[in-house]
Order: structure tokens, then sequence, then C-alpha cells
């Protein structure tokens, strides 16, 4: 795991620890100053390469960005992301298995 940059290290310490309150994408970026694909891309690079425990809430009005800090937690945070996977995973079946008109 490397050491976080400043960038990162900037957008963690934005983020509330637990999913009471999560911090919106767009609160992030009007504190960073950054366009969402950076402030993602970001998020993405903490969760991946720095294994930083952060998930995310898409329910509204409650939506946004937090640190994962109990088991509660991590299941809200996964459960989008594996229905997204079973959804894409259908997708490229069905466009794997599709007949191809000549």
């Amino acid at each position: 795991m490397e050491k976080l940059d400043k960038e990162e290290q900037r957008l963690l310490d934005l983020l509330p620890k637990g999913m009471e309150r999560p911090r919106p994408l767009k609160e992030l970026i009007k504190l960073t100053g950054w366009s969402s694909r950076r402030v993602r891309g970001t998020i993405n690079r903490l969760i991946v390469l720095h294994h930083q425990p952060i998930g995310a809430r898409y329910e509204h009005p409650n939506n946004g960005y937090f640190i994962i800090t109990n088991d509660e937690e991590r299941s809200t945070a996964l459960a989008p992301l594996t229905s997204q996977i079973m959804v894409m995973t259908k997708r490229a079946q069905v466009i794997s298995n599709a007949k191809l008109k000549p």
C-alpha cells in the first residue's frame, strides 16, 4: 500500500466516519474545486490502491460517501455494487450469446 498523496489525503479528510451523514458528490466537488470525474477517480484510488474502507449511499436525501466503520455499513455499501455486478454480468451474457445478423 502506497502512501497517500496530498489530493488523496485531502479528500479522505473530507469524508465522514459512518453513514449517518454521508458527504454528497456535489458537496465534495464544491469543497475541492475538482470535477466529478476527479473526485470519483480519487475515491477509487483510495479504495483500490490504498485499501480505504469508503462506502457510498445512493438513497435520497441521505446519499453520499462515507468511511465504513462497521459491518452494517459495509453491507449497505456492498449491496448496490453487488447488484450492479449482477446486472452487468447478465448484460455481458446476453451480448455474448446474441445471434449476429450477417
